[in-house]
């Protein structure tokens, strides 16, 4: 990631190459998201109410999920699926 803007701005107009600085903020922006969209973080029934009760945590690509809904969810899936 780009550190001092200031300075790779200065080093566009220096080689010539300004037009390029839209797909560089652009392409920014962008890993921008997909940090975030990547980064750990927890969900407790505190913030979502529809959680029912305990957590979620999603980290290094993996989603612990220990919510009473998800519980619910498995209850109802293991009486489906044995009436069949």
């Amino acid at each position: 990631m780009i550190k001092d803007y200031p300075k790779f701005i200065e080093h566009l107009k220096a080689t010539g190459r300004m037009k390029l600085l839209p797909q560089v903020l652009r392409e920014l922006k962008e890993a921008e998201a997909r940090e975030k969209l990547l980064a750990p973080r927890t969900e407790s029934a505190k913030d979502n109410p529809e959680l029912i009760s305990g957590s979620r945590t999603l980290a290094n690509g993996t989603l612990t999920d220990t919510t009473g809904k998800q519980a619910l969810i498995d209850i109802y899936k293991k009486i489906t699926s044995s009436t069949n």
